[in-house]
């Protein structure tokens, strides 16, 4: 019965604000501070509507449903146990060398309602990520670092449910708002009933303004956990097109930016950044130990080519360079914040790596 209810609750809601040429991982994801989805929800594009409009000139296309999948690869991953777990006299270090990670990338963006007054987008998504030829540490310390690796050999999901409003104010002036939900872990998703209770909450709220068609910014405040662990960041909305409609701007700083470069209808290509990240549950895999949470956040440097293969099925095809931002591991979730200094359990590096993902998209007509 949990996994029926999970299941239904899925398909009803997920990741708004995920990136308009990414899956969102909730995230990973991050996604969830992304209102670029919701660009071309409203058919009206003029200034003089009584009402803000979602959309502007010239957008990359929303994606209504995507299919992708996301291969990185080799790196290592250097691990440091902190004196104090579990009872360690002194710090001790292990290097897992792996031959990089891949995973399914799943996704939704779905209007409820789509009128002058109001635009309701339920979304969902799933992502997943295994690490492929994990061993064991050079310097292995015995029950300490291997907890970590049993749970990477077990691979990390995520999945999440979002909603969001779009609510114009006047002609040119526009409240969003958007809340979300994401279960992460080392388990898979028939077992995701077991751990509601581990649900992370993240949200955004912004004001914006639409001046003309070509033009839209916003700011605004968000709760998120694109850096990996619980945060709390302001942020700034800005979609641009300029008069020759040949260029614009996509984003919404600090999650992501992007440089768009329109070739005509069917083609376009971006180029830029994003932030993902989440808190992973990280159940535990050996005895004596205390379930605990990896925090892992990277950014993504990357190109996006994306075209319409047949009407709105559209191809994605991106290509970049993953940099690790975090990758340590908690005792509790609690927010540290900026000026924290709360010790980790462990504190770890995963190296860089180049990366691939390929989507097919169901785009908005």
């Amino acid at each position: 019965m949990r996994i029926i209810t999970f299941l239904f609750i899925f398909f009803l809601g997920g990741a708004a604000f995920a990136q308009t040429d990414t899956l969102k991982t909730p995230t990973d994801t991050a996604a969830e501070e992304d209102f670029s989805l919701y660009d071309n929800l409203v058919p009206e594009e003029t200034a003089a509507a009584p009402w803000a409009s979602t959309k502007i000139f010239d957008l990359s296309p929303q994606k209504l449903i995507s299919i992708g999948y996301d291969v990185q690869g080799a790196y290592d991953i250097n691990m440091k146990v902190m004196p104090g777990f579990p009872k360690v006299a002194a710090d001790t270090v292990g290097t897992l060398f792996t031959k990089g990670s891949q995973g399914l990338r799943l996704g939704f963006n779905i209007p409820v309602i789509s009128k002058n007054r109001l635009t309701w987008t339920i979304a969902g998504n799933y992502l997943a990520n295994n690490y492929r030829g994990t061993g064991y540490p050079t310097t292995m310390v015995v029950r300490n670092t291997d907890y970590l690796v049993g749970a990477l050999n077990q691979g990390l999901m995520s999945a999440g449910l979002a909603t969001t409003l779009f609510v114009p104010l006047d002609a040119k002036r526009f409240i969003l708002m958007q809340a979300q939900g994401d279960v992460n872990g080392n388990f898979g998703l028939s077992e995701i009933g077991e751990y509601l209770n581990k649900t992370r909450v993240s949200g955004a709220v912004v004001y914006g303004k639409r001046p003309h068609d070509r033009l839209q910014w916003g700011l605004g405040i968000s709760r998120t956990y694109r850096v990996g662990e619980l945060n709390y960041v302001p942020v700034l909305f800005y979609n641009y097109t300029y008069p020759n409609r040949k260029w614009g701007i996509e984003a919404l700083f600090p999650a992501r930016a992007a440089v768009r470069r329109t070739f005509n209808s069917r083609n376009l290509l971006l180029f830029g950044y994003e932030l993902e990240g989440q808190t992973y549950f990280l159940r535990s895999t050996f005895a004596n130990r205390a379930d605990s949470e990896l925090r892992r956040g990277e950014a993504r440097l990357r190109f996006t080519y994306e075209k319409s293969l047949s009407g709105f099925i559209w191809m994605s095809l991106q290509a970049g360079y993953r940099i690790n931002t975090a990758f340590n591991m908690d005792e509790n979730e609690f927010f540290r914040g900026p000026f924290g200094t709360q010790p980790y359990i462990m504190e770890n590096k995963a190296g860089n790596a180049p990366y691939i993902m390929f989507s097919i998209n169901l785009v908005s007509p």
